[in-house]
């Protein structure tokens, strides 16, 4: 009796159930949403800005202020609406070096096509903490800036690593060696030295020779942190639009519009670009202790899983 009872509480049960839930479907299944494609951009850009202790506290925020500057200016908002699809991915990166200083990322990705969001990307860069610390390795701020372009949310037919900063390479790999790998992969490397009474006064030479490459690439030099603001705006607009520095003029007028036929955007896989830049004299590497090598990754920022 005891099971008989059991087993007409379970009928119950399940009648219950299935009223609750109404009848089986024999519909199928609805299909799991497509992947979103990556959004396409006209440049993916990384802005890698010297953080090593020869940047005192007020030529660091002379540095942010020309960023900002640079961002927020007419000439270079309309470089970007000018493009075939009127945005750019920006990011950025800080760097002394990993093996003696520090390295960070203050912007992750952003996309900058008007003047808000032009405001967004500037306050997100003056808003993080900067870290002045030893060393500077150009080596490892192109491996992080070549990662982040790597792993980045948008496609494009244009990937740029820009350069800014007051001193050669001295910690780190080689920069020829990790310049040429990341040419290999089609990225274009430009840089903007600053050059006054406290640097070596051949920096441009050395940028021309040992970093840069890449089909268009060039060198913007900086005449002091106080002209930081205008060789900025002038960079950016010949990295947007596409010139080089001989195609404009220098006093940058409104730029013809990019061609709405763009280059289609950058596979997986390309034949990847060879550098061929002038030799400098003197060799590219001037390490502060010794050889060139190991990174100690406990002492900064660390580069996501391959």
């Amino acid at each position: 009796m005891r099971h008989l009872t059991k087993q007409s509480l379970s009928a119950l049960m399940g009648t219950v159930l299935l009223g609750l839930l109404g009848p089986a479907s024999t519909a199928p299944a609805a299909p799991a949403p497509a992947a979103q494609a990556p959004l396409e951009v006209d440049v993916a850009l990384v802005l890698a800005i010297d953080a090593s202790g020869s940047i005192d506290y007020q030529e660091a925020e002379l540095q942010r202020k020309g960023i900002a500057e640079a961002f927020l200016s007419k000439e270079v908002l309309q470089a970007i609406q000018a493009g075939s699809l009127g945005r750019i991915g920006v990011a950025a990166v800080y760097f002394s070096s990993r093996q003696y200083g520090v390295m960070s990322v203050p912007v992750n990705w952003t996309i900058i096509r008007d003047q808000k969001t032009a405001e967004e990307f500037v306050k997100k860069l003056v808003a993080a903490p900067r870290q002045s610390a030893r060393g500077t390795s150009i080596s490892d701020a192109l491996e992080l800036s070549e990662r982040l372009l790597e792993i980045g949310p948008y496609r494009s037919a244009k990937q740029v690593i820009d350069v800014s900063g007051d001193g050669s390479n001295n910690a780190g790999r080689s920069v020829t060696e990790v310049r040429d790998e990341v040419l290999a992969k089609s990225i274009t490397i430009n840089a903007l030295p600053i050059i006054d009474d406290s640097t070596q006064q051949d920096l441009d030479k050395y940028f021309e020779g040992c970093v840069i490459g890449g089909p268009g690439s060039f060198v913007i030099p900086a005449k002091g942190f106080g002209d930081f603001a205008r060789a900025m705006r002038r960079k950016l607009i010949l990295e947007i639009s596409g010139l080089t520095p001989k195609e404009m003029p220098v006093k940058e007028p409104l730029l013809k519009k990019v061609a709405a036929t763009t280059a289609p955007a950058r596979p997986a896989a390309r034949g990847g670009f060879v550098a061929r830049n002038p030799p400098y004299p003197g060799g590219c590497d001037f390490p502060m202790f010794g050889g060139f090598g190991g990174f100690n990754f406990g002492n900064g920022f660390n580069l996501p899983e391959r």
